[in-house]
């Protein structure tokens, strides 16, 4: 016993040394993460929640959730366009700045169906630079250590879901309308906060240098993801981790948007909404251990059995919850712990293995390439919302069916990578 905890303290210490070893985009990024990470997992659990409270059904929650997905559609290539053209950081500070502050504020004041969609619009905006933040995440650090800031990152999201009851406090003590402001109003403080840092100690990264320069524009503009398209078409791997990540990103939002709803429903599972807080904290514990001592020492070999048991664990989880009897806070834990390997799956080993093979093709695409994958997800998920409230509204388990349904397919594909 003495010799396991000796080594697991080991692992975790091994992890901190890598830290180093990162580019210093890579820890400014990731150390301040924690300051949008943490209150947004509150407000992406309790935001559907507040919304209802608010006098909204499920097809117009459906509608809301979709909005910020529709831009997600067209404004990651303008992202990856902007940043090739003039510079990573100046893209990402500007359009991540408008589009989180202008959103947290308007939620806080939210009141009315037409604020809610201006505020969700908003939010919209900040996909411009999806595909940009991951660039700069991972670009100035060698491709050994990005496991392991993927998995850091990953990390402060789910320590974000570990201090959900603080929220569920909040919601106990001033209910779900006036405890969900105080959310946005707290995540607006942090994440201006981020902003100030971001501003202060993120540097351009050489090849957005590079990329920026007069005798490099040449790759830039629609030419340059014409190219990457093609590049992409020809690679199955790439073409088969792009299907992945699609479904990922499909899954999303259709969990995310209706599980909190689906816990607290009477025609659901009909918990208290302050208690159904304690089961992103249920999720968060197996990811933190995984994301801490397997995921950062994940051979390039194992990827493919890690990314298959993720999904079927996820597929057990869902079954979990589709069969769970009305009150049973058990059974939404158990189902919360097995689904978290979709979430370590979809947002740390996926996107490894990913940014990887792009490297085995032309680094210097990089940027279009992981806009154009945010670009082709976002046309795959964004009706995925609405669709799931018309599911719920003809029956509450209907979204989660579907969810099992891709969570099949992928692992149907993940064996052929």
């Amino acid at each position: 016993m003495a010799n396991a905890v000796v080594t697991t303290v080991g692992r975790v210490i091994r992890n901190f040394e890598d830290v180093r070893l990162w580019g210093r985009n890579a820890k400014v990024l990731v150390f301040t993460e924690a300051l949008w990470g943490i209150p947004m997992s509150w407000i992406y659990f309790y935001q559907v929640i507040f919304m209802r409270a608010i006098g909204m059904d499920e097809v117009f929650i459906g509608f809301v959730a979709m909005l910020p997905l529709v831009f997600q559609a067209s404004l990651p290539m303008l992202g990856g366009y902007l940043a090739d053209r003039f510079g990573r950081k100046r893209t990402l500070m500007l359009f991540d700045s408008i589009g989180w502050i202008g959103s947290m504020a308007l939620w806080s004041l939210a009141r009315e169906p037409w604020h809610v969609v201006v505020a969700a619009s908003f939010q919209g905006l900040s996909t411009t630079i999806y595909g940009v933040w991951e660039t700069m995440l991972v670009e100035d650090t060698e491709p050994s250590y990005r496991v392991g800031i993927y998995s850091f990152v990953q990390v402060i999201y789910v320590f974000g879901g570990i201090l959900t009851p603080m929220a569920g406090i909040l919601v106990s003590l001033y209910g779900v309308e006036q405890g969900s402001r105080y959310m946005f109003l707290i995540a607006l403080v942090t994440i201006a906060s981020m902003f100030v840092i971001r501003q202060l100690y993120l540097r351009e990264s050489e090849i957005g240098k590079m990329l920026a320069s007069s005798e490099r524009r040449g790759l830039s503009g629609l030419g340059g993801y014409l190219e990457t398209m093609k590049t992409t078409s020809r690679h199955r791997k790439l073409l088969i981790l792009l299907a992945l990540t699609m479904i990922g990103s499909c899954m999303f939002p259709l969990m995310n948007t209706f599980k909190p709803l689906f816990l607290s429903d009477p025609e659901g599972l009909a918990l208290d909404e302050s208690v159904i807080s304690i089961v992103p904290m249920a999720s968060s514990i197996p990811s933190l251990i995984t994301l801490s001592l397997i995921v950062p020492r994940l051979k390039h070999t194992h990827i493919r059995k890690a990314l298959s048991l993720s999904y079927i664990c996820s597929l057990l989880g869902v079954a979990t919850l589709l069969v769970a009897p009305r009150g049973s806070l058990i059974l939404a834990i158990l189902s919360a712990i097995l689904d978290s390997a979709r979430f370590v799956a979809t947002f740390s080993i996926l996107r490894v293995f990913f940014v990887n093979t792009i490297d085995e093709t032309n680094p210097l695409a990089r940027a279009k390439m992981m806009s154009l994958t945010t670009t082709f997800s976002a046309l795959a998920s964004w009706p995925m919302p609405l669709i799931g409230g018309y599911l719920y509204d003809a029956n509450p388990i209907f979204p989660f069916a579907f969810a099992s349904v891709l969570l099949i397919l992928s692992v149907g594909l993940t064996l052929r990578t």
